[in-house]
């Protein structure tokens, strides 16, 4: 095994791809790589070290992407600073044979403008990070190559957020809590590839740029002429008298990554057509009139997020385009399941009052790992949300660790063991509007109508369904109190609170009902196994 230790030494992590993105947690491994690049590029390029960077890319052999052990973070807000930048004159003709006043900010004829800067870190639990390539058993010359690369990393990210880097010893990993899982990938990071090195060798263009230095000097050197004539003549040829480019460094290879899986004696109950391995994303207030959204605002919510994923996935094939928006490209709604909104709320506990934690994502189980990998992609491109007299909520992924139980997955679904007894948490909004006539006719009708639900996303049938005005669950508001779902026609569908009892634990997420795309018919364990670590949101 090959396994890479980072210390942040400063105990935070600054770093992210791009300036509307969250901070990066975890570290991406392509990032870690072409940390050991630029150490590469910048101290002299010895050919062992390149030798090693191409082993660890893959180039002679296939190489699987690393396990990751990370802590949990605690992401600061981004806050917005106007950083002063360089002095800049102002001199107007009449002023031109006047002795410039010194460079100070408070000169005459001196302005100092200032530019707006997003600084993103997040503070560590533990400032130690392992990348573990558990199938890799590198050469010894490739080792002390690797040695010596790590020595000369002094930052991962931002240049505030400094770094110590070294080879580890296998017994100093411990278990790793992401592991490379493209079919139950709850995150995507960026790793590296055959051929990496040359590509961020290209774009770095060391040494055109060391070239067109040298010439500058020798051009601006009047002590042979010669030479300085032969130096401009190269830099009109060659450059064209400009600065060659160095682009930002970029890898476009993408690893799904999931938690481990249970060990494979825990008996796994039947689940439903979506998957277990639901994607968890927080929203935290921007620009609101309010500190927290409740479970009334949930289709509001899921409406303009889905809208936003549609936005951001215009280069995508259609078929991802399609397991989004949930309809044909002629329009029609499809047959067959695609992508689902689960409302997380604090519910559930004596103190519970529904506000809306997060937002999870369920995608359909069995879809294939490259459209799962465009799915999750398309995601990870929307940022914020903006909610009209809701406000602008930013969206952020759950990658912690250990989370409040209610943003656990396993809280909702129940994965793996399972559970017997449900209840609603949104109400289950009715196919078709019930014809019977009287209140006991139309409690049976109602309950067939969710029975039948149950059996469409791939559960047994309930062996009791208790149609009802309120949830099991404390904290959820009654079923009269949630905005009613529309139809094409402007009428609006009835919905109701629903108990559900199967002979057999099965596991989620359920989602019942005409609105189970948009959270509505969500259901949640009303009882499992007692857990210490269990906390009140």
């Amino acid at each position: 095994m090959l396994a890479l230790g980072v210390r942040y030494l400063n105990g935070f992590v600054a770093a992210r791809p791009h300036p509307s993105e969250p901070v990066e947690w975890p570290p991406h491994p392509g990032r870690v790589f072409m940390a050991l690049a630029a150490a590469h590029f910048q101290t002299g390029m010895e050919p062992a070290e390149r030798e090693a960077l191409q082993w660890l890319q893959g180039d002679r052999e296939p190489r699987r992407a690393p396990a990751i052990r990370a802590s949990e973070e605690a992401r600061r807000a981004v806050v917005e600073h106007f950083v002063p930048v360089n002095d800049e004159a102002i001199w107007k003709k009449k002023d031109e044979k006047k002795k410039p006043p010194p460079p100070l900010q408070s000169a005459p004829g001196i302005i100092r403008t200032r530019q707006a800067r997003t600084l993103a870190r997040a503070w560590l639990d533990d400032d130690t990070v392992y990348l573990a390539w558990q199938d890799a058993d590198p050469p010894e010359n490739i080792r002390l190559a690797l040695e010596a690369l790590c020595a000369k990393v002094t930052r991962i990210g931002h240049s505030s957020s400094l770094v110590q880097m070294w080879v580890a010893e296998p017994d100093e990993v411990g278990e790793p809590n992401w592991v490379p899982d493209d079919d139950h990938a709850a995150i995507h990071l960026r790793v590296a590839g055959p051929g990496t090195v040359e590509d961020l060798e290209r774009r770095y263009n060391g040494k055109a740029v060391e070239a067109f230095a040298a010439l500058q000097v020798a051009a601006s050197d009047d002590s042979s002429r010669t030479a300085q004539k032969a130096a401009r003549k190269r830099l009109r040829d060659e450059f064209q008298n400009l600065q060659p480019t160095q682009l930002r460094p970029d890898i476009s290879f993408y690893q799904g990554y999931a938690r481990p899986t249970p060990p494979g004696d825990v008996s796994v109950a039947p689940g439903t057509v979506f998957s277990p391995h639901v994607i968890v994303l927080t929203l935290e207030p921007k620009e609101s009139p309010y500190r927290q959204l409740d479970l009334l605002c949930v289709l509001t919510v899921a409406q303009r997020w889905r809208e936003a994923l549609l936005s951001h996935s215009n280069d995508l094939p259609e078929r991802v385009r399609h397991a989004v928006s949930g309809h044909d490209r002629d329009g029609a709604p499809l047959s067959e399941p695609h992508l689902a909104f689960v409302p997380l709320a604090f519910v559930g506990h004596p103190h519970a009052d529904g506000h809306l934690l997060a937002m999870a994502i369920a995608l359909p189980d069995g879809l294939a790992s490259d459209q799962r990998r465009d799915v999750l992609r398309t995601i990870g491109r929307v940022h914020e949300l903006k909610l009209g007299r809701l406000g602008v909520w930013r969206v952020q992924r759950d990658t912690r660790a250990r989370p409040p139980w209610n943003l656990r997955p396993e809280a909702w679904t129940a994965d793996p063991e399972g559970a017997t007894h449900w209840s609603t948490v949104t109400p289950v909004a009715f196919d078709r509007h019930p014809k019977a006539k009287n209140r006991a006719e139309h409690q049976r009708e109602v309950a067939g109508m969710i029975a039948a639900a149950c059996e469409s996303i791939g559960l047994p049938k309930p062996n009791q369904v208790i149609v009802t005005a309120v949830s099991a669950h404390l904290g959820v508001p009654p079923a009269h109190a949630f905005p009613r779902l529309q139809r094409k026609d402007d009428s609006e569908r009835r919905h109701a609170h629903a108990i559900l009892v199967f002979e057999r634990p099965v596991r989620g997420p359920i989602l019942l009902g005409a609105g189970r795309y948009r959270g509505y018919g969500l259901c949640r364990p009303i009882s499992g196994p007692e857990r210490d670590d269990k906390v009140t949101q």
